[in-house]
């Protein structure tokens, strides 16, 4: 585990340190969910999803319905 101190801002902001940018692969602009219990308070960085798992999922559906079409073509069931 590491460990660091940050200095909160006027605006209520604050700096992640570069190592923990680095360890966690956070850039500007990344989305984070926060979580707070009333004591702690528990940052999570949201990854961005995989755009070729995504496509390989659309390419699956649109093989899919490329065979039913061709199916339907023959006189297969409706």
């Amino acid at each position: 585990m590491h460990t660091d101190i940050a200095c909160l801002s006027t605006k209520g902001q604050f700096v992640i340190p570069r190592r923990f940018r680095e360890i966690l692969k956070v850039t500007a602009g990344s989305k984070m969910v926060m979580m707070c219990d009333g004591t702690h308070l528990l940052l999570k960085p949201i990854s961005r999803p995989d755009a070729k798992a995504f496509k390989a999922v659309i390419d699956g559906v649109n093989e899919l319905a490329k065979k039913a079409a061709a199916k339907k073509a023959k006189g297969g069931r409706k």
